[in-house]
């Protein structure tokens, strides 16, 4: 491990993330990575089946992983730093009202769009651990699923004040996505790249980062094979009945 990344979501992390990639750290870990490779290790902290985070570090985190950035990983970027105490961090800043509003945004449109898949959550195994999964990682973290300025914004600042006092000075950096490559190169010890610095994951932009983790993820793709079958069984009940209702 060799970049911490210590950011609340929306504050850049997809930028940062893809920034991380064009420099060449290989196997870059975001919220998506954490579902797809460390879903069942994450879900058992949740559940409290595991009080610490060791084992979860040596199965995923230890095989390749040279960066981290986004939740979970953010939350418990000084579990991390102890286990990689050479690790840089950077820390993803943003205004806080600015910050609320956007989150608040990003998190009202993933329910607008999959909200209606909530239907599904007692005849899909698959869909109630992804609900639970992703309901217990804003609870633990920001403290509530719903939208509430008070314990998003006291969370906000607390968690950064935080990073701020764990972190020695030497190995942390407080970044600004606007402020684009310079600073960020500087830190890490690497060129500047011949290209603009990222811009991912902007609001309303399509393929945004919830479509990308309830679409793309093995937990979403086994949902929607169960909701599939689910909507096919139903038709096919709906079918047979209106048969024998015709026809007998």
């Amino acid at each position: 491990m060799k970049v911490i990344c210590a950011g609340a979501p929306k504050t850049g992390t997809k930028s940062i993330a893809r920034a991380l990639r064009i420099l060449g750290y290989d196997a870059v870990y975001d919220i998506e990575e954490a579902m797809e490779f460390a879903f069942e290790e994450w879900e058992d902290v949740w559940e409290g089946r595991k009080s610490d985070l060791s084992e979860i570090m040596t199965k995923v985190y230890s095989k390749g992983v040279e960066a981290i950035v986004d939740m979970p990983h953010s939350h418990f970027f000084d579990h991390f730093l102890e286990e990689w105490p050479k690790a840089k961090v950077i820390l993803t800043i943003r205004d806080t009202e600015e910050w609320f509003e956007s989150y608040k945004t990003m998190v009202q449109r993933a329910e607008k769009d999959y909200g209606p898949l909530r239907i599904f959550y007692y005849f899909s195994p698959s869909s109630r651990r992804l609900i639970k999964w992703c309901e217990y990682l804003s609870t633990v973290t920001s403290g509530c699923v719903k939208p509430k300025p008070f314990f998003w914004k006291t969370w906000f600042v607390r968690h950064n004040n935080f990073v701020r006092t764990s972190v020695p000075s030497s190995q942390l950096l407080e970044f600004d996505v606007k402020e684009g490559w310079k600073p960020l190169c500087k830190f890490l010890d690497k060129p500047v790249p011949d290209q603009p610095f990222p811009c991912e994951n902007q609001a309303g932009c399509k393929r945004n980062i919830a479509d990308r983790m309830l679409q793309d993820t093995w937990i979403a793709k086994k949902m929607l094979r169960e909701i599939q079958c689910c909507v096919i069984a139903v038709l096919l009940l709906i079918f047979t009945s209106l048969f024998y209702m015709f026809y007998y």
